[in-house]
Protein backbone atom coordinates (compact mmCIF):
# COMPACT_ATOMS: atom_id res chain seq x y z
CA UNK A 1 0.00 0.00 0.00
CA UNK A 2 2.67 2.81 0.62
CA UNK A 3 4.14 1.77 -2.91
CA UNK A 4 0.94 2.39 -4.35
CA UNK A 5 0.47 5.64 -2.45
CA UNK A 6 3.65 7.27 -3.88
CA UNK A 7 3.20 6.10 -7.15
CA UNK A 8 -0.22 7.61 -7.24
CA UNK A 9 0.92 10.59 -5.77
CA UNK A 10 3.40 10.95 -8.03
CA UNK A 11 1.63 10.35 -11.29
CA UNK A 12 -1.29 13.22 -9.97
CA UNK A 13 1.33 15.75 -9.74
CA UNK A 14 2.26 15.08 -12.88
CA UNK A 15 -1.04 15.15 -14.30
CA UNK A 16 -0.91 18.38 -12.77
CA UNK A 17 1.43 20.10 -14.47
CA UNK A 18 0.49 18.16 -17.89
CA UNK A 19 -3.15 19.13 -17.70
CA UNK A 20 -3.63 21.64 -15.61
CA UNK A 21 -5.81 23.33 -18.91
CA UNK A 22 -8.12 20.98 -19.12
CA UNK A 23 -9.53 20.19 -15.72
CA UNK A 24 -12.23 17.56 -17.14
CA UNK A 25 -9.67 14.91 -18.70
CA UNK A 26 -7.77 15.69 -15.02
CA UNK A 27 -10.92 14.78 -13.39
CA UNK A 28 -11.85 12.21 -15.72
CA UNK A 29 -8.15 10.10 -14.73
CA UNK A 30 -8.26 11.23 -11.06
CA UNK A 31 -11.85 9.18 -11.28
CA UNK A 32 -9.64 6.48 -12.76
CA UNK A 33 -6.75 6.33 -10.74
CA UNK A 34 -9.13 6.05 -7.22
CA UNK A 35 -10.79 3.47 -8.82
CA UNK A 36 -8.14 1.22 -9.19
CA UNK A 37 -6.94 2.25 -5.81
CA UNK A 38 -10.10 1.14 -4.13
CA UNK A 39 -10.11 -1.87 -6.48
CA UNK A 40 -6.40 -2.73 -5.18
CA UNK A 41 -7.59 -2.33 -1.47
CA UNK A 42 -10.71 -4.67 -2.11
CA UNK A 43 -8.27 -7.54 -2.70
CA UNK A 44 -5.58 -6.60 -0.13
CA UNK A 45 -6.92 -9.23 2.77
CA UNK A 46 -5.54 -12.00 0.08
CA UNK A 47 -2.51 -12.14 1.08
CA UNK A 48 -0.21 -15.32 0.04
CA UNK A 49 2.44 -16.36 2.60
CA UNK A 50 5.25 -18.87 1.58
CA UNK A 51 3.46 -21.53 3.69
CA UNK A 52 0.27 -20.85 1.81
CA UNK A 53 2.47 -21.05 -1.74
CA UNK A 54 4.17 -24.24 -1.19
CA UNK A 55 1.01 -25.82 0.31
CA UNK A 56 -0.96 -24.47 -2.87
CA UNK A 57 1.76 -25.92 -5.44
CA UNK A 58 1.43 -29.49 -3.74
CA UNK A 59 -2.10 -30.31 -5.12
CA UNK A 60 -1.78 -28.01 -8.32
CA UNK A 61 1.70 -27.90 -9.69
CA UNK A 62 1.91 -29.91 -13.22
CA UNK A 63 4.89 -31.63 -12.06
CA UNK A 64 3.88 -32.85 -9.02
CA UNK A 65 0.34 -34.04 -10.50
CA UNK A 66 2.33 -35.75 -12.99
CA UNK A 67 4.59 -37.29 -10.33
CA UNK A 68 1.08 -38.48 -8.34
CA UNK A 69 -0.01 -40.67 -11.35
CA UNK A 70 3.34 -42.28 -11.57
CA UNK A 71 3.22 -43.23 -7.88
CA UNK A 72 -0.43 -44.38 -8.93
CA UNK A 73 1.25 -46.66 -11.27
CA UNK A 74 3.55 -48.29 -8.79
CA UNK A 75 1.04 -48.67 -6.05
CA UNK A 76 -1.29 -50.52 -9.44
CA UNK A 77 1.96 -53.07 -10.41
CA UNK A 78 2.00 -53.92 -6.84
CA UNK A 79 -1.27 -54.63 -6.16
CA UNK A 80 -1.03 -56.93 -9.51
CA UNK A 81 2.14 -58.83 -8.32
CA UNK A 82 0.24 -59.38 -4.96
CA UNK A 83 -2.70 -60.71 -6.48
CA UNK A 84 -1.14 -62.73 -9.15
CA UNK A 85 -0.72 -65.67 -6.01
CA UNK A 86 -4.67 -66.06 -6.04
CA UNK A 87 -6.18 -68.26 -8.24
CA UNK A 88 -7.07 -67.86 -11.87
CA UNK A 89 -9.94 -68.71 -12.80
CA UNK A 90 -11.94 -68.67 -16.19
CA UNK A 91 -15.51 -69.56 -17.63
CA UNK A 92 -16.55 -69.71 -21.23
CA UNK A 93 -19.80 -70.64 -23.43
CA UNK A 94 -19.87 -71.66 -27.32
CA UNK A 95 -22.97 -72.10 -29.25
CA UNK A 96 -22.89 -73.81 -32.63
CA UNK A 97 -25.23 -74.92 -35.72
CA UNK A 98 -23.32 -77.86 -37.70
CA UNK A 99 -24.53 -79.23 -41.68
CA UNK A 100 -23.09 -82.11 -43.03
CA UNK A 101 -21.18 -84.41 -41.09
CA UNK A 102 -20.02 -83.54 -37.78
CA UNK A 103 -19.29 -84.70 -34.44
CA UNK A 104 -21.76 -84.68 -31.76
CA UNK A 105 -20.03 -83.45 -28.35
CA UNK A 106 -22.49 -85.31 -26.22
CA UNK A 107 -21.89 -88.84 -27.73
CA UNK A 108 -18.80 -88.11 -29.60
CA UNK A 109 -19.38 -89.70 -32.76
CA UNK A 110 -19.98 -88.74 -36.31
CA UNK A 111 -23.77 -87.59 -37.61
CA UNK A 112 -24.70 -86.37 -40.86
CA UNK A 113 -27.78 -85.15 -39.77
CA UNK A 114 -28.06 -80.80 -39.03
CA UNK A 115 -26.86 -80.22 -35.33
CA UNK A 116 -27.22 -77.37 -33.09
CA UNK A 117 -25.15 -77.44 -30.01
CA UNK A 118 -23.62 -75.34 -26.93
CA UNK A 119 -21.31 -75.45 -24.12
CA UNK A 120 -19.96 -74.05 -20.93
CA UNK A 121 -17.35 -74.47 -19.53
CA UNK A 122 -15.25 -73.32 -15.82
CA UNK A 123 -11.06 -73.91 -15.31
CA UNK A 124 -9.32 -72.57 -12.47
CA UNK A 125 -5.73 -73.20 -11.62
CA UNK A 126 -3.01 -71.59 -9.25
CA UNK A 127 0.90 -72.24 -9.22
CA UNK A 128 1.92 -73.94 -6.30
CA UNK A 129 5.45 -73.27 -6.53
CA UNK A 130 7.75 -71.34 -8.66
CA UNK A 131 10.93 -71.41 -7.28
CA UNK A 132 9.82 -67.80 -5.62
CA UNK A 133 9.62 -65.77 -8.89
CA UNK A 134 6.58 -64.03 -7.52
CA UNK A 135 7.54 -63.39 -3.52
CA UNK A 136 10.58 -62.01 -5.58
CA UNK A 137 8.57 -59.67 -7.87
CA UNK A 138 6.38 -58.52 -5.32
CA UNK A 139 9.33 -57.01 -2.95
CA UNK A 140 10.84 -55.38 -6.25
CA UNK A 141 7.22 -54.04 -7.02
CA UNK A 142 7.26 -53.10 -3.05
CA UNK A 143 10.73 -51.41 -3.21
CA UNK A 144 9.74 -49.83 -6.44
CA UNK A 145 6.45 -48.02 -4.70
CA UNK A 146 8.52 -46.65 -1.80
CA UNK A 147 10.89 -45.24 -4.31
CA UNK A 148 8.18 -43.55 -5.91
CA UNK A 149 6.86 -42.19 -3.10
CA UNK A 150 10.52 -40.93 -2.56
CA UNK A 151 10.17 -39.59 -5.56
CA UNK A 152 7.11 -37.43 -5.39
CA UNK A 153 8.52 -36.05 -2.36
CA UNK A 154 12.05 -35.11 -3.93
CA UNK A 155 9.71 -33.42 -6.41
CA UNK A 156 7.61 -31.56 -3.78
CA UNK A 157 11.07 -30.28 -2.22
CA UNK A 158 12.48 -29.00 -5.43
CA UNK A 159 9.24 -27.20 -6.52
CA UNK A 160 9.15 -26.03 -2.71
CA UNK A 161 12.57 -24.53 -3.25
CA UNK A 162 11.71 -23.48 -6.73
CA UNK A 163 8.92 -21.20 -4.70
CA UNK A 164 11.11 -19.93 -1.91
CA UNK A 165 13.14 -18.41 -4.51
CA UNK A 166 10.26 -16.82 -7.09
CA UNK A 167 8.71 -15.29 -3.96
CA UNK A 168 11.97 -14.11 -2.69
CA UNK A 169 12.42 -12.80 -6.11
CA UNK A 170 9.08 -10.84 -5.78
CA UNK A 171 9.67 -9.41 -2.72
CA UNK A 172 13.25 -8.27 -4.24
CA UNK A 173 11.54 -6.44 -7.11
CA UNK A 174 8.88 -4.53 -5.25
CA UNK A 175 11.58 -3.16 -2.96
CA UNK A 176 13.42 -1.59 -6.21
CA UNK A 177 10.34 -0.67 -7.38
CA UNK A 178 9.86 1.64 -4.23
CA UNK A 179 13.54 2.72 -4.64
CA UNK A 180 13.00 3.94 -7.98
CA UNK A 181 9.81 5.42 -6.82
CA UNK A 182 12.20 7.14 -3.98
CA UNK A 183 14.34 7.99 -6.85
CA UNK A 184 11.90 9.49 -9.10
CA UNK A 185 10.81 11.83 -5.88
CA UNK A 186 13.95 13.25 -5.00
CA UNK A 187 14.58 14.13 -8.49
CA UNK A 188 11.28 15.69 -8.63
CA UNK A 189 11.68 17.54 -5.79
CA UNK A 190 15.18 18.63 -6.49
CA UNK A 191 13.81 19.72 -10.01
CA UNK A 192 11.36 21.66 -8.39
CA UNK A 193 13.84 23.62 -6.82
CA UNK A 194 16.42 24.17 -9.30
CA UNK A 195 13.92 25.53 -11.32
CA UNK A 196 13.12 28.21 -8.85
CA UNK A 197 16.59 29.00 -8.84
CA UNK A 198 17.17 29.16 -12.40
CA UNK A 199 14.17 31.14 -13.11
CA UNK A 200 15.69 33.73 -10.29
CA UNK A 201 18.98 33.54 -12.15
CA UNK A 202 20.79 31.74 -9.48
CA UNK A 203 21.55 28.67 -11.62
CA UNK A 204 21.88 28.58 -15.49
CA UNK A 205 19.54 26.20 -17.32
CA UNK A 206 21.73 23.21 -18.28
CA UNK A 207 21.07 22.35 -14.39
CA UNK A 208 17.32 22.65 -14.67
CA UNK A 209 17.99 20.11 -18.03
CA UNK A 210 20.43 17.59 -16.47
CA UNK A 211 17.60 17.02 -14.29
CA UNK A 212 14.85 16.75 -16.13
CA UNK A 213 17.25 14.27 -18.17
CA UNK A 214 17.51 12.56 -15.02
CA UNK A 215 13.52 12.24 -13.78
CA UNK A 216 13.46 10.93 -17.70
CA UNK A 217 15.82 8.13 -16.78
CA UNK A 218 14.62 7.34 -13.21
CA UNK A 219 10.84 7.25 -14.79
CA UNK A 220 12.16 4.31 -17.18
CA UNK A 221 14.27 2.59 -14.44
CA UNK A 222 10.77 2.60 -12.73
CA UNK A 223 9.05 1.09 -15.30
CA UNK A 224 11.86 -1.41 -15.96
CA UNK A 225 11.43 -2.32 -12.27
CA UNK A 226 7.28 -2.57 -12.02
CA UNK A 227 7.74 -4.87 -14.95
CA UNK A 228 10.17 -6.90 -13.18
CA UNK A 229 7.45 -7.29 -10.50
CA UNK A 230 5.11 -8.51 -12.91
CA UNK A 231 7.53 -11.13 -14.51
CA UNK A 232 8.07 -12.67 -11.11
CA UNK A 233 4.58 -12.41 -9.94
CA UNK A 234 4.09 -14.77 -13.33
CA UNK A 235 7.04 -16.92 -12.64
CA UNK A 236 5.40 -17.93 -9.28
CA UNK A 237 1.59 -18.31 -10.61
CA UNK A 238 3.06 -20.42 -13.30
CA UNK A 239 5.01 -22.49 -10.75
CA UNK A 240 1.51 -22.80 -8.87
CA UNK A 241 -0.35 -23.22 -11.46
CA UNK A 242 -2.57 -20.07 -10.65
CA UNK A 243 -4.88 -18.56 -13.15
CA UNK A 244 -2.74 -15.56 -13.99
CA UNK A 245 -6.12 -13.23 -13.67
CA UNK A 246 -5.84 -13.98 -9.91
CA UNK A 247 -4.31 -11.25 -7.80
CA UNK A 248 -0.99 -12.02 -6.38
CA UNK A 249 -0.05 -10.25 -2.93
CA UNK A 250 3.28 -11.58 -0.95
CA UNK A 251 3.15 -11.15 2.54
CA UNK A 252 6.34 -9.27 3.32
CA UNK A 253 8.18 -10.70 6.40
CA UNK A 254 10.37 -8.74 8.56
CA UNK A 255 13.93 -9.30 7.18
CA UNK A 256 15.58 -8.73 10.04
CA UNK A 257 13.50 -11.76 12.04
CA UNK A 258 13.93 -14.38 9.30
CA UNK A 259 15.47 -17.41 10.56
CA UNK A 260 18.67 -18.00 9.42
CA UNK A 261 21.54 -20.64 10.23
CA UNK A 262 24.86 -19.06 11.75
CA UNK A 263 27.04 -20.31 8.26
CA UNK A 264 30.46 -19.86 10.91
CA UNK A 265 28.94 -23.10 12.77
CA UNK A 266 28.58 -25.29 9.55
CA UNK A 267 30.13 -27.08 7.57
CA UNK A 268 29.38 -28.58 4.26
CA UNK A 269 30.46 -32.20 5.57
CA UNK A 270 28.14 -31.69 8.47
CA UNK A 271 25.59 -30.83 6.00
CA UNK A 272 26.39 -33.49 3.85
CA UNK A 273 25.93 -36.31 6.12
CA UNK A 274 22.48 -35.00 7.39
CA UNK A 275 21.41 -34.82 3.87
CA UNK A 276 22.30 -38.06 2.85
CA UNK A 277 19.85 -39.69 5.38
CA UNK A 278 17.15 -37.27 4.47
CA UNK A 279 17.06 -36.50 0.97
CA UNK A 280 14.36 -38.40 -1.07
CA UNK A 281 16.25 -38.65 -3.99
CA UNK A 282 19.26 -40.72 -2.04
CA UNK A 283 16.58 -42.55 -0.15
CA UNK A 284 14.74 -43.65 -3.87
CA UNK A 285 17.73 -44.31 -5.37
CA UNK A 286 18.88 -47.07 -2.35
CA UNK A 287 15.21 -48.39 -2.69
CA UNK A 288 15.51 -48.99 -6.65
CA UNK A 289 18.95 -50.75 -5.45
CA UNK A 290 17.20 -53.46 -3.54
CA UNK A 291 13.91 -53.11 -6.18
CA UNK A 292 16.99 -54.17 -8.88
CA UNK A 293 18.25 -56.85 -6.52
CA UNK A 294 14.93 -58.91 -5.75
CA UNK A 295 14.46 -58.65 -9.58
CA UNK A 296 17.45 -60.60 -10.13
CA UNK A 297 16.37 -62.67 -8.14
CA UNK A 298 12.90 -63.55 -9.24
CA UNK A 299 14.14 -63.72 -12.99
CA UNK A 300 17.21 -66.62 -11.85
CA UNK A 301 13.62 -68.60 -10.61
CA UNK A 302 12.48 -68.81 -14.34
CA UNK A 303 15.76 -71.23 -14.29
CA UNK A 304 13.73 -73.83 -12.19
CA UNK A 305 10.81 -76.25 -12.45
CA UNK A 306 7.02 -74.74 -11.69
CA UNK A 307 4.33 -77.11 -10.31
CA UNK A 308 0.66 -75.77 -11.15
CA UNK A 309 -2.26 -76.94 -10.06
CA UNK A 310 -5.59 -77.05 -12.08
CA UNK A 311 -9.45 -77.89 -12.06
CA UNK A 312 -12.15 -78.09 -14.77
CA UNK A 313 -15.41 -78.21 -14.88
CA UNK A 314 -17.98 -78.58 -18.21
CA UNK A 315 -21.02 -79.59 -20.02
CA UNK A 316 -22.45 -79.91 -23.27
CA UNK A 317 -25.78 -79.51 -25.37
CA UNK A 318 -26.81 -80.90 -28.24
CA UNK A 319 -30.05 -80.99 -30.14
CA UNK A 320 -29.65 -84.36 -31.44
CA UNK A 321 -29.41 -86.02 -28.23
CA UNK A 322 -31.56 -88.59 -26.58
CA UNK A 323 -31.76 -90.07 -23.33
CA UNK A 324 -33.52 -93.42 -22.46
CA UNK A 325 -36.67 -92.83 -20.41
CA UNK A 326 -37.59 -96.96 -20.30
CA UNK A 327 -38.96 -99.66 -22.42
CA UNK A 328 -41.96 -100.58 -24.92
CA UNK A 329 -43.19 -104.07 -24.46
CA UNK A 330 -44.77 -105.90 -27.69
CA UNK A 331 -46.28 -109.38 -27.33
CA UNK A 332 -46.83 -111.37 -29.92
CA UNK A 333 -49.60 -114.65 -29.84
CA UNK A 334 -48.92 -118.21 -30.75
CA UNK A 335 -49.32 -118.42 -34.70
CA UNK A 336 -49.58 -121.32 -37.18
CA UNK A 337 -46.43 -121.93 -38.83
CA UNK A 338 -46.93 -125.59 -40.37
CA UNK A 339 -48.64 -128.98 -39.64
CA UNK A 340 -47.26 -132.51 -38.98
CA UNK A 341 -48.96 -135.43 -39.86
CA UNK A 342 -48.73 -137.91 -36.97
CA UNK A 343 -50.21 -141.37 -37.86
CA UNK A 344 -52.16 -139.90 -39.84
CA UNK A 345 -53.50 -136.91 -37.90
CA UNK A 346 -52.81 -133.73 -39.15
CA UNK A 347 -51.79 -131.43 -36.47
CA UNK A 348 -51.10 -127.63 -36.33
CA UNK A 349 -48.16 -126.20 -35.03
CA UNK A 350 -48.18 -122.86 -33.46
CA UNK A 351 -45.54 -120.82 -33.05
CA UNK A 352 -44.54 -119.92 -29.12
CA UNK A 353 -45.58 -116.37 -28.00
CA UNK A 354 -42.92 -113.90 -27.54
CA UNK A 355 -42.03 -110.67 -26.16
CA UNK A 356 -40.29 -107.76 -27.79
CA UNK A 357 -38.94 -105.13 -25.94
CA UNK A 358 -37.67 -101.58 -27.39
CA UNK A 359 -35.84 -98.69 -25.41
CA UNK A 360 -37.88 -95.51 -25.31
CA UNK A 361 -35.87 -92.07 -25.98
CA UNK A 362 -37.03 -88.68 -25.29
CA UNK A 363 -34.89 -85.03 -25.81
CA UNK A 364 -34.30 -83.75 -22.49
CA UNK A 365 -34.59 -80.17 -21.40
CA UNK A 366 -31.47 -77.87 -21.44
CA UNK A 367 -31.47 -78.17 -17.60
CA UNK A 368 -31.30 -81.87 -17.96
CA UNK A 369 -28.80 -81.86 -20.78
CA UNK A 370 -26.70 -79.61 -18.37
CA UNK A 371 -26.91 -81.86 -15.56
CA UNK A 372 -26.15 -85.29 -17.70
CA UNK A 373 -23.34 -84.21 -19.47
CA UNK A 374 -21.91 -82.47 -16.63
CA UNK A 375 -17.63 -83.45 -16.06
CA UNK A 376 -15.34 -82.71 -13.89
CA UNK A 377 -11.29 -82.75 -13.92
CA UNK A 378 -8.55 -82.17 -11.15
CA UNK A 379 -4.77 -82.29 -12.46
CA UNK A 380 -1.39 -81.10 -11.36
CA UNK A 381 1.11 -79.81 -13.81
CA UNK A 382 5.21 -79.75 -13.33
CA UNK A 383 7.37 -77.22 -15.82
CA UNK A 384 11.01 -78.21 -16.52
CA UNK A 385 12.64 -75.88 -18.06
CA UNK A 386 15.10 -76.96 -21.01
CA UNK A 387 15.55 -74.90 -23.45
CA UNK A 388 14.15 -71.90 -24.52
CA UNK A 389 16.81 -70.02 -26.59
CA UNK A 390 18.79 -68.76 -23.67
CA UNK A 391 15.74 -66.50 -23.40
CA UNK A 392 15.99 -66.58 -19.46
CA UNK A 393 19.29 -65.81 -19.53
CA UNK A 394 19.20 -63.31 -21.53
CA UNK A 395 16.83 -61.79 -18.83
CA UNK A 396 18.96 -62.73 -16.12
CA UNK A 397 21.46 -61.46 -17.65
CA UNK A 398 19.71 -57.97 -18.51
CA UNK A 399 18.13 -57.73 -14.86
CA UNK A 400 22.01 -57.91 -13.31
CA UNK A 401 23.18 -54.95 -15.73
CA UNK A 402 20.07 -52.88 -14.34
CA UNK A 403 21.13 -53.22 -11.02
CA UNK A 404 24.49 -52.17 -11.71
CA UNK A 405 23.05 -49.27 -13.48
CA UNK A 406 21.13 -48.48 -10.37
CA UNK A 407 24.12 -48.90 -8.17
CA UNK A 408 25.94 -46.43 -10.25
CA UNK A 409 22.91 -43.90 -10.06
CA UNK A 410 22.93 -43.97 -6.11
CA UNK A 411 26.61 -43.39 -6.55
CA UNK A 412 26.43 -40.31 -9.11
CA UNK A 413 23.84 -38.80 -7.24
CA UNK A 414 25.44 -39.38 -3.49
CA UNK A 415 28.51 -37.15 -5.49
CA UNK A 416 25.86 -34.86 -7.25
CA UNK A 417 24.63 -34.44 -3.62
CA UNK A 418 28.04 -33.74 -2.46
CA UNK A 419 29.07 -31.35 -4.94
CA UNK A 420 25.80 -29.22 -5.06
CA UNK A 421 26.48 -28.75 -0.65
CA UNK A 422 30.02 -27.66 -1.02
CA UNK A 423 28.99 -25.82 -4.41
CA UNK A 424 25.74 -23.79 -1.85
CA UNK A 425 28.23 -23.30 1.21
CA UNK A 426 30.54 -21.59 -0.96
CA UNK A 427 28.47 -19.78 -2.74
CA UNK A 428 26.14 -18.61 0.88
CA UNK A 429 29.41 -17.78 2.26
CA UNK A 430 30.52 -15.58 -0.89
CA UNK A 431 27.02 -13.53 -1.00
CA UNK A 432 27.36 -12.91 3.03
CA UNK A 433 30.64 -11.26 1.86
CA UNK A 434 28.90 -9.66 -0.19
CA UNK A 435 25.83 -8.16 1.43
CA UNK A 436 28.61 -7.10 4.18
CA UNK A 437 30.76 -5.13 1.50
CA UNK A 438 27.37 -3.59 -0.05
CA UNK A 439 26.36 -2.51 3.42
CA UNK A 440 29.48 -0.66 4.11
CA UNK A 441 28.93 0.85 0.21
CA UNK A 442 25.29 2.04 0.88
CA UNK A 443 26.69 3.66 3.91
CA UNK A 444 29.34 5.32 1.70
CA UNK A 445 26.97 6.58 -0.63
CA UNK A 446 24.48 7.99 1.76
CA UNK A 447 27.61 10.26 3.15
CA UNK A 448 28.53 11.49 -0.39
CA UNK A 449 25.42 12.04 -1.36
CA UNK A 450 24.75 14.32 1.39
CA UNK A 451 27.42 16.10 1.20
CA UNK A 452 27.03 16.35 -2.93
CA UNK A 453 23.24 18.18 -2.08
CA UNK A 454 24.80 20.35 0.62
CA UNK A 455 27.56 21.38 -2.10
CA UNK A 456 25.08 21.72 -4.90
CA UNK A 457 22.52 23.70 -2.77
CA UNK A 458 25.43 26.60 -2.62
CA UNK A 459 26.44 25.83 -6.01
CA UNK A 460 29.83 24.23 -5.22
CA UNK A 461 29.16 21.45 -8.05
CA UNK A 462 27.12 21.06 -11.22
CA UNK A 463 24.21 18.98 -11.94
CA UNK A 464 26.06 16.61 -13.54
CA UNK A 465 27.84 15.68 -10.59
CA UNK A 466 24.85 15.75 -8.15
CA UNK A 467 23.37 13.13 -10.49
CA UNK A 468 26.28 11.31 -10.38
CA UNK A 469 26.16 11.25 -6.42
CA UNK A 470 22.34 10.43 -6.98
CA UNK A 471 23.05 7.43 -8.95
CA UNK A 472 25.26 6.09 -6.91
CA UNK A 473 22.95 6.14 -4.46
CA UNK A 474 20.38 4.52 -5.43
CA UNK A 475 22.75 2.15 -7.26
CA UNK A 476 24.05 1.04 -4.13
CA UNK A 477 20.57 0.62 -2.46
CA UNK A 478 19.14 -1.71 -5.47
CA UNK A 479 22.62 -3.86 -4.63
CA UNK A 480 22.55 -3.90 -0.92
CA UNK A 481 18.59 -5.46 -2.14
CA UNK A 482 20.03 -7.60 -4.19
CA UNK A 483 22.51 -8.88 -2.32
CA UNK A 484 20.59 -9.00 1.01
CA UNK A 485 18.13 -11.60 -0.73
CA UNK A 486 20.82 -13.36 -2.63
CA UNK A 487 22.03 -14.24 0.82
CA UNK A 488 19.00 -15.20 2.19
CA UNK A 489 18.22 -17.60 -0.07
CA UNK A 490 21.71 -19.25 -0.67
CA UNK A 491 21.21 -19.71 2.83
CA UNK A 492 18.04 -21.35 3.06
CA UNK A 493 19.43 -23.83 -0.11
CA UNK A 494 21.98 -24.87 3.12
CA UNK A 495 18.94 -24.72 5.39
CA UNK A 496 17.02 -26.99 3.09
CA UNK A 497 19.74 -29.55 2.94
CA UNK A 498 20.37 -29.96 6.69
CA UNK A 499 16.66 -29.98 7.58
CA UNK A 500 14.23 -30.20 5.04
CA UNK A 501 12.60 -27.07 5.56
CA UNK A 502 12.47 -23.33 4.18
CA UNK A 503 10.83 -20.99 6.22
CA UNK A 504 10.72 -17.16 6.17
Amino acid sequence: MPLLNKIISHTIQQLKLIFHRNMRLFRFIVLLISLMYLNYGSHAQDVWSLQRCIEYARSHNIQIKQQVLQKRLSELQLRQSRLSQFPTVNAGADYGYNYGRSIDPTTNQFVGSQLSSAGLNMNAGITLFSWFQKRNTIAANQYADQAAREILENMEDNISLNIANAYLQILQTEEQEEVSVQQISLTQQQLDNTTKQVEAGALPESNEADLEAQLARDSATYITNKNNVTFAILQMKTLLNLDFRTTFIPEKPDLAKIPILNIAVLTPEEIYQSAVAKQPQILSDSLQVLSAEKQVAASKGALYPSLSFGAGLGTNYSSNYRRPVGETTIAIPPSPIGSVDVNGTNYTVNSLPQQITNPKFEQPKLSRQISDNLRENLGLSLNIPLFNGLQTRAQIEQSKINLENQRLVHEQDLLTLKQDIYQAYANAKASLENYVAAQKTLKSSQTAFYYAQQRYNVGLINSLDYVTSQNSLFQAQNDLISKHYDYIFKMKILEFYKNLNITL
